[in-house]
């Protein structure tokens, strides 16, 4: 480029001496002279001029065009679309390629100014969409909270519900007066867990324990009083036995003991040791009232060569049993013999 501009500034600087130089050879070619000298400066100061101005020149020959295509460029740049290039006719053929050009960059930038007008409809119906999004947005996360708090009272409601119900089928399971086991839970629990069932091949042991002349006690000192016993006997059978055995109330002063894995043994000593930690027991009331009570014991054994635990069997020869001790003396311990269908007194 710079060697370019350094030949076209000596060429500018050259031509106007080639013209006079041809001048001058002409007119001394012919016999004359064509301009005086001082005429012949002022056509070489012309000459250059012309030659060192080519803005105001080309302008001058050209029109404004080329400016007017500038400032619309620049305006174009900027995003201003408002003002296009002025032709006479756009639509005529034949122009002279400035003409042409002007015409098409009028054109492109209607082009432009309307992809500019899409572009932003276009964002502004993403900016729409994006509100309207961000509106759907919080709805949905008011609702997952209120769902999670709809979920979280639902918890609360079914634990309250379970809770309820617990305690609902411990009350209808339980006895009120002593916390133990039932009459149904007892039974309930012999027939599920005992009646037919794969483990029948274990021996099952069973104890009744009934107080000896408790109505006397009634009589006597009042049904308060006599609730008060029934208490203190239900804590002494319970610390007399296991975990795993159930102690039940299944009668007005009638218990019973359910005694799994325990053969005829094992049953006989916890009869006894129960039966004499009551005969030992001297129970006084807050008021200074002792009372002494006894108990007769029934004991029945369905050993573990029975594969097939009949809880009816089981609990007949333990009622069985129980009155044969009632029936002998009372205070005293009788047992079932399965095996012979026979009741003997052991205590």
């Amino acid at each position: 480029m710079a060697n370019r501009l350094r030949l076209l500034m000596a060429v500018t600087m050259l031509f106007p001496q080639l013209i006079l130089a041809s001048l001058n050879m002409y007119a001394t070619a012919g016999n004359g002279q064509v301009f005086s000298p001082p005429e012949t400066a002022t056509l070489a100061m012309m000459i250059i001029l012309v030659l060192l101005l080519p803005g105001p020149a080309w302008r001058w020959l050209m029109g404004s065009k080329l400016a007017a295509m500038r400032h619309f460029c620049e305006r174009v740049k900027q995003g201003d679309y408002r003002k296009p290039l002025i032709l006479t006719n756009e639509d005529s053929a034949g122009d002279e390629e400035l003409t042409v050009l002007m015409r098409d960059m009028n054109w492109m930038a209607r082009r432009m100014e309307g992809r500019e007008m899409d572009l932003q409809q276009a964002v502004g119906k993403l900016s729409r969409s994006q509100q309207l999004l961000s509106e759907q947005n919080q709805s949905l996360e008011q609702a997952n909270a209120e769902l999670r708090d709809v979920q979280r009272s639902l918890q609360t409601n079914n634990q309250d519900l379970e809770s309820a119900y617990r305690r609902m089928k411990q009350m209808a399971l339980t006895d009120p007066l002593t916390s133990l086991a039932n009459r149904r839970c007892f039974f309930e629990t012999l027939e599920r867990q005992y009646g037919i069932s794969p483990d029948g091949c274990r021996p099952l042991s069973m104890l009744m324990i009934d107080i000896d002349r408790f109505k006397s006690i009634n009589d006597k000192y009042g049904h308060q009083t006599g609730d008060w016993v029934l208490q203190q006997l239900a804590a002494l059978i319970r610390r007399s036995t296991r975990q795993t055995d159930l102690t039940a109330r299944i009668g007005g002063e009638e218990y019973a003991v359910l005694m799994p894995d325990t053969m005829a043994m094992p049953a006989l000593q916890v009869a006894q040791r129960i039966h004499e930690a009551v005969n030992a027991s001297l129970w006084t009331m807050e008021n200074g009232t002792s009372i002494k009570v006894t108990v007769s014991i029934g004991v029945c054994t369905l050993p573990c060569f029975r594969c097939r635990a009949d809880g009816e069997l089981l609990f007949h020869g333990a009622d069985l049993a129980l009155y044969h001790a009632k029936n002998n003396g009372r205070n005293g311990i009788s047992r079932y013999d399965e095996t012979r269908s026979a009741v003997e007194k052991i205590a």
